[in-house]
């Protein structure tokens, strides 16, 4: 993947294996926030639907009971209302005769219920009924997921609960409680008081419910998916900002460790282990290699007359015309106060006599003006041609620095070999 790594981060190894390790941590807990968001977004669907089917049981006790307190409900007959035939097995009469002529029909608590659940239906609202596994009324037969509970309800459980998504109608909710046998079923039933006898089965639509369920399902894995893109992104964008600056700082630390910070050359420490390089270069292919020691004459004298901030201007105007004056591929340091080194690669004695006096006449024929006085500069320059006597670079520098002192004694502004 070179495209997607900026140039830094190809050598910065240990920084790019921390941003994909720190994208990763932070993906994953994006993640499981959201996994954990998200199964709760699904738990919160159950526990409202469970909270509606148990308000509705308790609805539907209350009813149980107070129609259970007067005795059943008498209401009138009329077309589409059936008596109650089944009361007639326990020798209950359901319907009677009014002095005006109309007929009253009983309706118990369980075919109340019923009745109730019916008109619920039509409205589309929750449908609930009363089943057991010995129905008087074959329409309170259990089916599959009712007869599961009402095994589960004689081995102790309280509730039972199931989602059905797959559904001719829609999602629905069934919610079933087990019916224990109280005072108001002794007259139907032939049981004991605190026995399972059957269970209140209630139905809910959840159409809306799941429909809304999913779609914040649906907004918390796209929330996630920006969100894991955002941190990765806005984290790359840091890093790679770190990384820049990192590599910036590492350049500019480079530069001041072989760089001399006054004059912008070459400093001694690096000067000298390029003089070594090209050495062992030129020893192995067989070229020649000539080094020039400069160096400023009478500059103490500059110093002790126009002070130490002027002998630094002299030294940066030294160095800027040496950069003017030697070739590309030769190399240029300061070693020390006022003393220069060119390292000049594949160049022959000759050659660099000229590059030598090419320079020295480059700064006799300028002058330095300090307050309108006019200063004038020269150099001496000691030239040696690497030879076969010599067994390393310090051997070089030898002979070179004899030659530079050889031209201080022959009076200065001259260059020897």
């Amino acid at each position: 993947m070179p495209g997607l790594w900026p140039k830094p981060f190809r050598y910065f190894g240990d920084v790019r294996l921390f941003l994909l390790i720190l994208c990763i941590i932070l993906s994953l807990f994006v993640v499981i926030v959201s996994f954990f968001l998200y199964e709760r977004t699904g738990n919160l669907l159950l526990l409202r639907v469970r909270e509606q089917a148990l308000a509705y049981a308790d609805l539907i006790d209350h009813t149980k009971m107070w129609n259970y307190d007067y005795g059943g409900v008498y209401v009138e007959k009329r077309k589409g209302i059936e008596s109650n035939d089944y009361l007639l097995w326990i020798g209950v009469k359901p319907d009677l005769k009014t002095t005006d002529r109309r007929t009253l029909t009983l309706r118990n608590h369980a075919i109340m219920i019923k009745e109730i659940s019916v008109r619920s239906e039509q409205q589309e609202g929750p449908s609930f009924r009363i089943v057991s596994a010995h129905p008087l009324d074959p329409a309170n037969t259990p089916d599959a997921i009712e007869m599961t509970a009402l095994r589960k309800f004689g081995q102790g459980d309280r509730e039972m609960s199931q989602m059905v998504l797959k559904n001719s109608s829609g999602p629905i909710y069934r919610y079933l409680l087990p019916l224990h046998a109280d005072k108001s079923c002794l007259e139907c039933h032939a049981t004991r008081i605190g026995d399972v006898l059957g269970a209140l089965s209630i139905t809910l639509t959840i159409s809306e419910l799941v429909r809304q369920t999913r779609l914040s399902q649906l907004l918390i894995v796209l929330a996630a998916i920006l969100i894991i893109g955002l941190v990765v992104g806005i984290t790359y964008f840091l890093t790679w900002r770190l990384v820049i600056n990192l590599d910036e700082a590492q350049q500019r630390l480079k530069r001041l460790a072989s760089t001399d910070e006054l004059t912008g050359l070459r400093n001694r420490r690096h000067i000298m282990g390029r003089l070594e390089e090209e050495f062992e270069r030129s020893n192995r292919l067989g070229e020649p290699l000539c080094i020039i020691m400069l160096d400023l004459d009478l500059f103490k004298k500059i110093n002790d007359t126009w002070g130490h901030p002027f002998g630094d201007h002299v030294l940066k105007w030294v160095a800027n015309r040496m950069n003017e004056v030697v070739r590309a591929y030769d190399v240029v340091g300061r070693i020390g106060g006022e003393e220069f080194l060119i390292i000049s690669p594949s160049t022959t004695l000759g050659e660099a006599v000229v590059l030598a006096e090419r320079l020295r006449e480059t700064i006799e024929q300028e002058t330095i003006n300090h307050g309108g006085t006019v200063i004038p500069l020269t150099i001496s320059a000691g030239i040696a041609l690497m030879g076969k006597a010599d067994i390393n670079s310090d051997d070089l520098i030898r002979r070179a620095d004899a030659a530079l002192y050889r031209a201080k004694q022959a009076g200065r502004n001259r260059v020897v070999l």
